[in-house]
This record gives structure tokens, sequence and C-alpha cells, in this order.
């Protein structure tokens, strides 16, 4: 079921978790406040949710999630905080930038990017990659006068229909 769900509905998935109160359930008017959308836009995607029996809603009622919207939202969640936790953690991004960023590109990724970007952070995380970490920190800290072109794109745009050894002896000219 979790590979059915499209971004948006992904999206209110994990919303209606967050919004949760003590006692299992939230409303609806929560759930667009949270996501800042208008309430008929939630209600329509929370009828979605419904009909594909993820969430409890009843019109004017509370909103909670079934044994399968939990399972779903609980994975959702830990892969959303993956990703937020890369942008404050290790692009150390404040805590409000990175949940931004994270809400604003996380849903836009497809679910097999959003696997290998969380594995990607678990391994920073481990032993080997904490030394990453610290030396990308080492060189956020260094001052510099501009930033220097990415390597990655050198050559990328210009010379196309060139070999590497065209390429070469064009940039030693």
């Amino acid at each position: 079921m979790e590979s059915q769900l499209g971004p948006t509905e992904r999206k209110y998935l994990l919303a209606v978790y967050l919004t949760l109160n003590e006692m299992g359930w939230t409303r609806l008017k929560k759930i667009s406040n949270f996501l800042k959308v208008k309430m008929p836009s939630a209600k329509q995607f929370l009828e979605k949710l419904a009909d594909a029996g993820l969430i409890y809603y009843e019109h004017r009622g509370g909103i909670s999630l079934t044994a399968e919207g939990k399972k779903i939202a609980v994975a959702e969640n830990a892969r959303f905080n993956a990703v937020k936790v890369f942008f404050c953690e290790i692009l150390q991004l404040s805590a409000e930038e990175a949940d931004e960023a994270a809400w604003n590109i996380y849903f836009n990724l497809s679910e097999n990017t959003v696997n290998k970007f969380s594995e990607f952070a678990r391994f920073l995380f481990e032993e080997e990659g904490k030394e990453i970490i610290e030396k990308f920190r080492n060189f956020l800290s260094q001052p510099r006068k501009r930033l220097a072109p990415c390597p990655l794109t050198k050559g990328m745009f210009e010379n196309s229909g060139n070999t590497n050894e065209q390429t070469k002896e064009a940039e030693e000219k």
C-alpha cells in the first residue's frame, strides 16, 4: 500500500501522525493549520486516506490512524526525520531551516531516493562516517573569498561533443 501513495497522500498521512494528541486523534483544522492549507483541501486528501483504509475520519469528528496507516506513518516519519537530521546535523542548518527544507524536499523525492538518502544519513552517523562529518564541518568553518566551481560540473556544459583528450587540449590553450 505504501508505494501506491502519492507524495501528497504521504504528506497528509505524516501530518495526521504528527498532530495526534495523547489520546490518539486529531482534527481537520489542526491538520490544515499544520500544513498551512485551506480546510477544504485538507478534507479532500483526508477523505482519500480514509477511502484507502489508512485513517478513520468522520465529518466533523476526530481523525485517527488505522493499524495500517500507523505502520506506514511511523516508517514515513523515520525516513522524514533522517532527511531532517541530515540537514540539521550534517549540513549545519538551524532546526527551523532543516524542518522547512525537509518538508519542501522530502515529498518530492521518489521512494527509492528517500530510502537511499536515509541509508546515507545512517552511514554518516556510524563510526566511519563521523570522520566525514567532522571534515565537512571543518570545511564549512573555513573562510572563503568566493565559491569554487563544482568539480563535478567542470566541462559538463562546455565542449559536450569532444572527447576527454580534445577537452584537455582545449583547456590547455
